[in-house]
């Protein structure tokens, strides 16, 4: 309500419906000389209020500290994440400067050795063939892979889909590194689903994915050098599965076994065994192009099955 000084009726009221209460406060209008306010309080008092807006305040103080921290938390963990990929492309570097230098190394050695007609009996001849066979397989395993991941990584890696069936990819792929398991003392089995339906897939990316299982299945059995590959059908999936009795996976690990670069560092594992960290990465790229999914059954020192799970459209 709004008084002229000296006067107790209000020349103007906010109550439209002239009802006057009893007015607690009076201040001037820092304005207007010669006129006051005056408050009339309904429900609350004025410590009321100012409580009232003091809780007010408070819960819009803790939830900005909380929206904050919220955000520090965020930052931290981007930056501890960028950290960490800085120094898994570092170790990426070293990892795969070290794995391409060592077949060039032999390569260049055994045909240098042969050049120089060193090597007389025709049965080590074939033994040196054999080993520069087996280092540029190798080698070209390694730039593949690589070139793989660039083309995934620029989303430039295009998929051709046709009908096909897993049985014929697995036996034409068994075809490029039958030779190497059995240089390497392994025993391989195959046992293929006489009935699977086809699938629509592409041929060369399946192909991919099932060398990248076989070349980690080598890599990581100890002495029990034994690797089984089967296909079959699950619900509206067929599979393809590759088992070998090899270290095992932590569960701790399987969290990230298809994280680009990552190796796994218990035991030394990291140093003991050469690789890019790409394999699983690219081939987690490829069933999801397809639609599928890959279950993992793995422990330490019981082995690990790869399985991927292609649906039946």
């Amino acid at each position: 309500m709004a008084y002229r000084e000296g006067e107790e009726n209000p020349f103007y009221s906010s109550d439209k419906q002239g009802n006057s209460g009893k007015i607690t406060e009076k201040k001037p209008f820092w304005l207007l000389k010669g006129y006051q306010m005056g408050i009339e309080l309904k429900e609350f008092t004025i410590a009321d209020l100012a409580r009232k807006r003091t809780r007010k305040n408070l819960v819009l103080i803790g939830l900005m500290d909380i929206i904050l921290l919220s955000g520090a938390w965020l930052i931290f963990r981007n930056i501890k994440k960028t950290v960490e990929l800085s120094q898994l492309k570092s170790d990426f570097v070293s990892s795969v400067s070290h794995e391409i230098r060592t077949p060039l190394a032999l390569i260049s050695m055994y045909i240098e050795t042969l050049e120089m007609g060193r090597v007389k009996s025709p049965e080590k001849v074939r033994e040196y063939y054999s080993v520069i066979l087996q280092e540029t397989s190798r080698l070209s395993g390694i730039v593949n892979r690589i070139l793989n991941f660039s083309q995934i990584e620029n989303n430039k890696r295009k998929y051709v889909f046709s009908e096909t069936n897993l049985n014929e990819i697995v036996d034409n792929a068994t075809l490029t590194f039958r030779y190497t398991l059995e240089n390497k003392g392994f025993s391989f089995s195959f046992e293929p689903d006489k009935n699977l339906p086809f699938i629509m897939a592409d041929r060369e990316a399946i192909a991919d994915a099932f060398v990248n299982l076989i070349d980690n299945a080598m890599k990581y059995s100890a002495e029990h050098k034994d690797i089984a590959v089967r296909t079959g059908r699950n619900d509206n999936y067929v599979y393809i599965e590759v088992e070998d009795h090899g270290i095992g996976i932590s569960a701790n690990n399987q969290k990230y076994i298809f994280d680009k670069f990552f190796r796994v560092t218990e035991k030394d594992l990291a140093n003991k065994v050469k690789g890019s960290g790409l394999g699983l990465a690219i081939v987690k790229h490829i069933m999801d192009a397809h639609q599928g999914r890959i279950d993992v059954k793995s422990a330490p020192g019981s082995g690990s099955l790869f399985r991927l799970l292609f649906p039946v459209r």
